[in-house]
């Protein structure tokens, strides 16, 4: 994510302050990025596999999620200080990104990103346009731009245009043509050039970290398919992945069985301990298994 974010700033890409349209360096830009690729990847991903992996990663133990979740992103924080007084840009761009916040109510929050950024990408567009908004209004919006708009009064996208060719105002335009161009920024018809870099780079840090994660699904699972019943020895411990359960005369034998009957343990500590992240889905089984049950005694009546 880091090398991403550094990526952006090469010293060879300048802008033309005299020019009034997009420069080599955002044409460049723009095309590096390729923001649509990786969420058309996600949506066909979501659209084929989303009942599996979702099955798949809630059966991971916690240690096999965050390895998961590091495989996609080497350097993605366990979390951040929210009482930094100078934070990274990492921090402000996407702080959703943490082992930690992904990761809670036993990574349904991963879930959740992963659904709405692959089946709902207007309303999080407008998510990420209305945040980095808010850090602009107050500025502490990163921006990656570097010295490219330094030259210039104003830079923005007409958002009516499908190129975002984006235009400027050099220093010798007059104060009301300034103010009518931010007029119309005010009004959501323009975006400042700055924003609009920034919102691509969100979005693309986030589709990056979302397609890695989905392609290592496939690489684990889909091109490795478990064929038959998988035993309790292939699920393991779902706390801490063990597969064996130490017994009192000092051998192993098999994994406690959750009342579910979907997950296991190797130990009654390692139950307790996971409770707190698998009650709820396990009331959800066991309430589905007893209206089966229901429903097969009524049948046979």
């Amino acid at each position: 994510m880091i090398e991403l974010l550094k990526s952006i700033q090469n010293p060879c890409y300048r802008y033309d302050a005299c020019s009034r349209t997009q420069g080599d360096f955002l044409e460049r830009l723009a095309n590096n990025l390729e923001v649509e690729a990786p969420a058309k990847y996600l949506t066909r991903f979501w659209r084929a596999n989303a009942s599996v992996f979702m099955r798949w990663f809630l059966a991971l133990p916690y240690t096999g999620q965050v390895s998961l979740l590091r495989n996609a992103s080497p350097d993605i924080p366990v979390s951040y200080n929210l009482k930094e007084t100078r934070p990274q840009a990492t921090q402000l761009l996407t702080p959703e990104l943490t082992l930690q916040a992904l990761l809670e109510e036993n990574g349904k929050v991963l879930l959740r990103l992963m659904n709405a950024r692959a089946t709902k990408r207007e309303q999080c567009s407008h998510h990420d346009l209305l945040y980095l908004t808010s850090l602009h209004a107050t500025d502490s919006m990163p921006t990656f731009s570097g010295e490219t708009f330094m030259h210039v009064s104003l830079a923005f996208i007409d958002l009516a245009d499908p190129e975002h060719n984006v235009q400027s105002l050099l220093p010798s335009a007059s104060s009301q043509i300034v103010e009518a161009k931010k007029a119309l920024i005010n009004q959501g018809k323009l975006m400042e050039a700055d924003v609009w870099l920034t919102l691509q780079m969100r979005q693309q840090v986030i589709l990056t970290f979302l397609t890695n994660v989905a392609h290592t699904f496939e690489t684990m699972f889909l091109k490795q398919t478990m064929v038959g019943e998988v035993s309790t020895l292939k699920v393991g411990c779902r706390y801490c992945g063990s597969s064996t359960r130490q017994a009192e005369g000092g051998g192993t034998t098999s994994l406690l069985q959750c009342a579910c009957a979907a997950t296991f343990y190797c130990c009654k500590e390692h139950q307790v301990e996971d409770w707190t992240n698998h009650k709820t889905s396990c009331k959800a089984i066991r309430k589905k298994m007893a209206a089966a049950e229901q429903s097969a005694e009524k049948q046979a009546v």
